[in-house]
């Protein structure tokens, strides 16, 4: 007996909630991005095909544009506090305000009334110049490395005076020296924006390739050899003594710039008037 063939019926649309035709109170609906389907506002998923809605908007869709939206604001952020930051920052060539003494200089004194006797005589101030930042900053360092090393010179001194060289101490003075003058020479080429340093920068880079020098020949002997790290440090007192030149140098030009540098010698007081 012959089988009939099965008919299959279409699917039929899913009818519409019962609560959507003429009832205001059952709430606003939104339509599923998906199938269509009418979803009641505030559920988050499809009874229909399962998608989830998030403010009307398919999920996924909706986490994009809230991230697209966050890493948009968060540039925006950035560039706006930077650009905020770049017109508040003051130049470093900027005059300073009338009535503010510039940095180590005492204001001129004013006029008292009714003062007995000529009122003195202003003292003349260096004249201004424009000094490149990265030079100045470069001076200031050279400065603090001097004064280091000669630190470092009074400790190798102090290692001659006794009857029986430390080794290892002079070395361990040595290798200090040697990175000390290492950092120096790095700050050196920094120098080369002002002109007016293009003296000092020769001789400071002639002054620590020489210590770095009589520094590794030194440490190139065996720590029993009393005799040779002895020497050693004979030659570096020897070459350290141009410290003192040296540093007057630098903070001559200093002064010259309006540069204030570490460790300024107090200025020498003069004599009293003999009575």
């Amino acid at each position: 007996m012959a089988t009939m063939p099965r008919i299959r019926k279409a699917a039929q649309p899913s009818p519409r909630p019962p609560d959507l035709i003429g009832d205001q109170s059952a709430g606003s609906y939104v339509t599923c991005p998906s199938c269509g389907r009418p979803v009641r506002d505030g559920l988050v998923r499809c009874s229909g095909c399962g998608t989830r809605i998030l403010m009307g908007v398919a999920a996924p869709r909706a986490l994009l544009f809230m991230t697209t939206g966050a890493v948009l604001g968060l540039l925006v952020g950035g560039l706006s506090v930077g650009w905020i930051m770049g017109m508040s920052r003051t130049p470093a060539d900027a005059t300073p305000l009338a009535g503010v003494g510039q940095a180590g200089s005492s204001p001129s004194p004013s006029p008292s009334l009714g003062a007995a006797g000529p009122s003195p005589s202003p003292v003349a101030s260096a004249p201004r110049v424009n000094v490149d930042p990265l030079a100045a900053s470069a001076l200031r360092q050279v400065a603090s490395t001097d004064a280091q090393l000669n630190g470092f010179l009074a400790t190798l001194k102090h290692e001659l005076r006794k009857k029986s060289v430390d080794t290892g101490a002079v070395s361990a003075t040595l290798r200090s020296i040697s990175a000390t003058a290492t950092y120096g020479a790095s700050v050196v080429g920094y120098l080369t924006a002002w002109p007016d340093a293009a003296t000092l920068q020769g001789q400071l880079g002639g002054f620590y390739a020489q210590i770095r020098a009589v520094a590794a020949d030194g440490l190139s002997n065996e720590l029993a050899n009393r005799t040779a790290y002895a020497s050693a440090a004979k030659q570096m007192v020897a070459v350290l003594a141009a410290l003192p030149a040296q540093r007057a140098a630098e903070f001559e030009l200093g002064h010259a710039g309006g540069v204030d540098l570490p460790g300024a010698p107090s200025p020498t007081p003069s004599p009293a008037p003999s009575s």
